[in-house]
């Protein structure tokens, strides 16, 4: 039986807290931390530990944590002990206990709460107390190993695709960019295998960005100074998440290197020249260019003379001279400017919602983006109209309770046509029942969005659902 991870992620309103855990606990466990002040309850942005820690000496402070865990539909299933001062009588706290909720009595070297976390993952592993579950992950995998390499690559582009969920201005991009890379090394010399390393390295090389807040990632002025360094945590944040992919060394070296420059004044660590591994120089290259021909929220794309003209003037600066040769060479061979981010300015977006606030709100979230087109009606009959007069919808945006024909009959007859029957649909709904999922699933929605809901919430979901479908 294969060994779970051993993810624990450490709540702390004290600084350098965990360590004591850490020690006590000893090998085979993941520590990650996030201050109790501002909360990230996930790991990267998406991976849930497996038990979090809550090590909060302040008891408003903690309450309040506790809370937001408990009304977050995504961690507040999971595994917790918290740590509370044994002369503490914290009624609120205790209120939370249960089956997944453990509360600890601290103590200076914290036995007793490593005891908890051992027996806890020696419950999830179904391992006994005196059984055997040392046998470390890398040694249990190496027997599988051939399995693994037939699904590692499909893997790999399937993580690419979270960081383009961030935005809509990644949608693509990690591919085009992996295609360009591939080139690069095909033009220099490289094998298939060699190929093939960079263009999985290419596709996750953004793959940090899950972790930087969305107003930086979406921002369409300037960023600050301080908003710029956040930014650039990405490289180190991605490069953290592969630290364990030591298969394809190019991954980790072009995630965490892709934007050092040859110069040496990139980031994060100042690399230069023959310095900065091959193929990051690579990446770094690939992915300017695609950036430099995509559309963005603070920019449009660049024409290819003015493309032609970057890489001209970043040799020997920005690029390694070698690679801006080839990109050079690249650059004239596409006659056609083929190589450019070749997708729809618009994507056409139907929203139906009898809520006229909805339909305003709706409108302003989604006119921050030049790709989205969004088209309105107020009800079901009025949707079905726009159907049949519009012929290029690409996301339907579905409220549930609606008067006279509501949201599942809607969904029903929208389904019942040839033509609009395999649009993906989107339920926005303040009724997420298990009964009206249920109905609605067996109709084939693509997911549902919670009334009241974020916007960045509400673009990344519509993101995500047009990704699925390019």
């Amino acid at each position: 039986m294969l060994q779970r991870s051993r993810k624990i992620l450490i709540i702390s309103d004290v600084e350098n807290a965990g360590q004591s855990m850490e020690k006590s606990l000893g090998t085979g466990y993941e520590f990650f931390h996030t201050p109790a002040q501002e909360p990230v309850f996930t790991i990267g942005g998406r991976t849930l530990p497996d038990v979090v820690v809550l090590d909060i000496t302040d008891a408003a402070l903690r309450v309040r944590v506790e809370r937001a865990m408990h009304f977050d539909e995504r961690v507040s299933e999971l595994t917790v002990v918290c740590l509370v001062n044994e002369e503490e009588n914290d009624e609120k706290t205790a209120g939370y206990a249960s089956d997944s909720f453990f509360i600890v009595c601290r103590s200076d070297d914290l036995h007793e709460a490593a005891e908890k976390i051992k027996n806890i993952f020696d419950e999830i592993s179904g391992v006994s107390e005196n059984g055997n579950a040392d046998k470390c992950d890398d040694d249990i995998l190496s027997g599988a190993q051939p399995s693994l390499n037939s699904m590692s690559y499909q893997l790999i582009k399937a993580i690419s695709l979270i960081a383009e969920v961030k935005d809509p201005c990644f949608r693509g991009h990690s591919r085009r960019s992996a295609s360009l890379a591939k080139e690069i090394v095909k033009r220099m010399g490289g094998t298939e295998e060699e190929q093939l390393n960079i263009y999985c390295a290419a596709l996750v090389h953004d793959i940090g960005m899950v972790a930087i807040p969305d107003y930086i990632v979406g921002k369409r002025a300037s960023l600050s100074e301080e908003e710029f360094n956040d930014l650039r945590q990405h490289t180190i944040i991605g490069s953290k998440i592969f630290s364990g992919v030591t298969q394809i060394p190019e991954i980790n070296q072009g995630i965490r290197w892709h934007h050092e420059r040859y110069d040496g004044t990139g980031y994060p660590d100042g690399l230069s020249g023959e310095d900065i591994p091959l193929a990051a120089r690579i990446i770094a290259a690939a992915d300017a260019y695609d950036s430099m021909t995509s559309e963005m929220v603070y920019r449009s794309s660049m024409q290819q003379q003015q493309v032609r003209e970057e890489f001209i003037k970043g040799s020997g600066t920005q690029f390694d001279p070698e690679i801006a040769k080839i990109m050079l060479s690249i650059i004239y061979d596409d006659k056609n400017f083929e190589r450019r981010q070749i997708s729809k300015n618009d994507w056409k977006i139907l929203l139906v919602d009898d809520d006229p606030m909805i339909l305003k709100m709706a409108e302003y979230i989604l006119s921050r983006y030049k790709q989205y087109k969004m088209l309105q009606a107020s009800s079901g009959r009025a949707a079905l109209k726009i159907l049949r007069e519009e012929t290029d919808i690409d996301l339907i945006l579905l409220d549930v309770e609606m008067p006279l024909m509501d949201g599942i009959e809607t969904l029903i007859r929208i389904r019942s046509d040839e033509m609009t029957r395999s649009l993906p649909i989107i339920f926005v709904t303040a009724d997420s029942s298990k009964e009206t999922l249920s109905k609605a699933l067996k109709f084939g929605i693509s997911g549902y969005i919670t009334k009241p809901f974020t916007p960045t919430f509400f673009v990344k979901k519509i993101n995500e659902i047009l990704n699925k479908n390019i």
